[in-house]
């Protein structure tokens, strides 16, 4: 008689790879509630002074319109498509001191609600304590 060997079993289930659901939040257009995105293409909060959150991709918005930002800079104003509240903006041309930020996607503060999935609550962005990230670290490691 043929006995066939007793099937592997695994030593412990696969391991979830990133964040836990609960660390996440769901970035909504404060005008509208439109999602604009997520946690998970969180990548900063830098430089101090801009009140942006800085994103690696985005949902539903798109450069609207061309804008002068200084001497040295300019960026996409980013417009929530439902609505067409300015929600942030993606800088494609600025001095050294910013340059790192280029291409990305920087979500204003003032203009984002939070929907926490941990304790199902909203809030201001401007209130809610993301992980503290380092832009420069993230954008090294992406390039």
């Amino acid at each position: 008689s043929c006995s066939m060997p007793p099937a592997a079993m695994p030593a412990s289930p696969p391991r979830r790879q990133g964040p836990l659901p609960e660390e996440c939040a769901v970035f909504h257009c404060r005008g509208c509630w439109t999602v604009l995105g997520d946690s998970l293409q969180l990548c900063g909060q830098e430089p101090p002074g801009l009140s942006v959150l800085i994103c690696f991709s985005q949902c539903l918005v798109g450069p609207a319109e061309h804008f002068s930002l200084s001497l040295f800079s300019a960026y996409y104003l980013l417009s929530c498509r439902s609505c067409g509240l300015a929600v942030g903006f993606i800088l494609y041309s600025s001095g050294s001191d910013l340059s790192y930020l280029q291409g990305l996607f920087c979500f204003f503060k003032d203009s984002i609600i939070c929907y926490l999935l941990e304790n199902q609550t909203i809030m201001d962005a401007s209130k809610v304590n993301f992980p503290a990230v380092t832009l420069k670290e993230q954008i090294h490691k992406v390039r």
